[in-house]
């Protein structure tokens, strides 16, 4: 990947569906994590047009979608939601952007890298413009399979998620709070006080679109399409952060300390803890691990809790590391 316009030192960043939660995410880790801009450009819908945003010490100004306005942008950072990033994100590409999209409009595709840095960042070519990121769920689980199937080969993955309202975006976590002060049922769909026991419209065989997302991107991204994979995805009445129950079987016989040691040791930004609440990861770009223990009737199976921050470790933050490393080591 070879940015065409500026030093590596500083490069144009696009944010694109600046106002969102996801966006405003991207806005704050690139700031905290002093990120190389030298220009920054804003863009959101129609209704946001003219806002004023601040990073650092600036006040930026929010652009309209105009394809026009990408020629002048390096790095662009698309969650605008996927109908608007296939229109988008092809013609911010043609212009020369490397476009990080964080929607589902190509995460599928075999000519895209569905990429998590730490372990795959070498699917990306030189030519790639177009680096797709994963769901918000299939990150925070990938980046622990990983670390465990260096011990043993991963036979199966039974995975319950438990997302919070955040991951549906800015006006299902509106609502959220609004119900929250009422305490009673919205005419609407109910956040508040309540599991909803999908995620996505459910298909013919009764799985909904969050599981086969989690099944599908999970197999690409570890490169391993035999991977047998059993997801059931809810939302539960949580402002932010996504925990999720699984059970891993392995080919081999290991043991709890081996695992124990695979999480100390990662290089995944994975921590390993005896116990924690799930809203100790609010704002934070750790993957947690907690209790795990072994199957009670089969030694090859192995129950554990992964818990991290949604809008960040499931969404902007590994947006913008895959652009660190393309600066780094491209």
């Amino acid at each position: 990947m070879k940015l065409q316009k500026h030093s590596i030192s500083s490069v144009n960043v696009g944010i694109i569906g600046a106002t969102g939660l996801v966006g405003q995410e991207f806005i704050s880790l690139l700031e905290e994590r002093n990120f190389p801009v030298k220009e920054l450009y804003l863009f959101a819908s129609d209704n946001s047009i003219g806002r004023k945003m601040r990073f650092g010490k600036k006040l930026y100004e929010v652009l309209p979608f105009k394809a026009n306005l990408f020629k002048s942008i390096d790095i662009a950072f698309f969650s605008a939601g996927a109908d608007i990033d296939k229109i988008l994100v092809p013609q911010a590409a043609e212009m020369g952007a490397v476009c990080i999209d964080n929607s589902s409009a190509f995460r599928m595709n075999k000519k895209v890298p569905l990429v998590v840095p730490e372990i795959n960042f070498k699917d990306i070519k030189k030519s790639d413009r177009i680096i797709a990121n994963p769901n918000c769920s299939t990150i925070q689980l990938v980046l622990v399979l990983d670390t465990l199937r260096r011990l043993s080969k991963i036979v199966s993955v039974d995975v319950s998620t438990y997302q919070a309202v955040s991951g549906a975006g800015r006006e299902p976590l509106e609502m959220y709070f609004s119900q929250s002060l009422k305490r009673k049922r919205d005419a609407k769909t109910q956040f508040y006080g309540n599991i909803i026991q999908k995620i996505g419209p459910i298909s013919k065989d009764n799985y909904c679109e969050e599981e086969m997302k989690i099944v599908f991107e999970t197999r690409k991204i570890l490169s391993d399409e035999k991977m047998k994979i059993s997801p059931t995805t809810m939302r539960v009445p949580l402002p932010n952060v996504h925990t999720e129950s699984i059970i891993v079987e392995f080919k081999d016989k290991i043991t709890v300390k081996n695992i124990e040691e695979a999480l100390l040791n990662n290089k995944n930004n994975v921590l390993f803890v005896n116990d924690m609440d799930s809203m100790d990861a609010d704002k934070s770009n750790i993957t947690f691990v907690s209790r795990l223990r072994r199957d009670l009737d089969n030694e090859k199976r192995f129950l554990m809790i992964i818990t991290a921050d949604n809008l960040r470790v499931g969404a902007a933050l590994n947006g913008i590391r895959i652009a660190e490393r393309i600066i780094n080591e491209k």
